[in-house]
């Protein structure tokens, strides 16, 4: 009888010793800051299940060109009322050319084409002059289209998301201590998991705008960031996501559909020290990291 009650102790102390061993995702998310030397913020839901997981979620990030999403939004909203239309010409010359990332800026100029295909390029290659081409659309002049965007963030009650500047433009760079600290665009991952939670639930604009919308993140060129370590290649997961990063920052937000399950996801890092443009980055293997534990908890 003794050795039951000693063998029975001893499958408890085991029980014990492995459940403790394991680390919660909110040690393991502060493990990757640790490693990296960053600051890290994490907002995943799974919209089927309404489980949950929050990190730093309602921290301050520079968005880099996720602001991009909030653009596409205002300019659907535009559409709706009649303001602009998709089909609609914009003119392409080397006055409105920009560098950074993007295609159009190598094309043959003068060119003309669709707003939405600029819409779309800004998107799934997060173009920069695409960008500006569809910014440049959205009011008269630079502190209206700005305005433009806000408020219809407002409206929907995302409270932190904001743009700042116009992508690429120091001329139009607000000489303010937040636009110095997150260039082109400030949220937190709470906001940004909320509008693609609001997205997939059809609450943007219309559900058509808002399937549009989903539509075209599914075709996003870049897939370093979360779908990196995520079984993407076995047909078991799809995404419709946006990217930004610039050489101190990186997040990746938006939807991931599985046969049984949709999360609406924002990972962000900020304060990134690498300097390499490499997909080794450290801010690129953080937020892949922080992605494969945010999916293990909460698929």
């Amino acid at each position: 009888m003794n050795k039951i009650y000693v063998m029975i102790g001893v499958l408890f102390t085991t029980i014990f010793l492995i459940f403790s061993c394991q680390k919660t995702p909110t040690a393991q998310f502060q493990s990757i800051e640790q490693k990296y030397n960053l600051n890290l913020g994490v907002a995943v839901k799974n919209l089927t299940t309404g489980d949950s997981i929050f990190y730093h979620a309602d921290s301050l990030f520079a968005t880099a060109s996720v602001i991009k999403v909030p653009i596409l939004i205002e300019l659907y909203r535009q559409y709706q009322t009649g303001s602009l239309d998709p089909r609609q010409e914009v003119y392409l010359d080397s006055t409105n050319v920009w560098g950074g990332s993007g295609i159009l800026q190598l094309l043959t100029l003068p060119q003309t084409l669709r707003l939405q295909d600029a819409a779309e390029l800004m998107i799934i290659v997060s173009d920069n002059t695409a960008t500006n081409l569809v910014f440049d659309q959205l009011g008269p002049n630079h502190d209206a289209r700005l305005d433009s965007v806000n408020t219809t963030l407002r409206k929907f009650g995302i409270e932190h998301t904001k743009i700042l500047n116009k992508p690429m433009s120091w001329e139009t760079k607000k000489d303010t201590p937040k636009s110095w600290r997150y260039g082109i665009g400030v949220s937190s991952p709470r906001d940004l998991m909320r509008i693609m939670t609001m997205l997939k639930k059809q609450a943007i604009v219309s559900p058509q705008a808002s399937e549009a919308m989903i539509g075209i993140m599914r075709d996003q060129f870049y897939n370093e960031l979360v779908p990196r370590d995520l079984p993407v290649f076995d047909d078991t997961l799809s995404f419709a996501h946006k990217t930004g990063g610039v050489s101190t920052a990186k997040c990746d937000v938006g939807l991931i559909f599985s046969p049984s399950d949709t999360i609406a996801f924002a990972v962000m890092v900020d304060n990134v020290l690498d300097s390499t443009a490499q997909l080794s980055y450290n801010g690129n293997l953080a937020v892949s990291e922080a992605a494969k534990i945010m999916y293990e908890q909460i698929k």
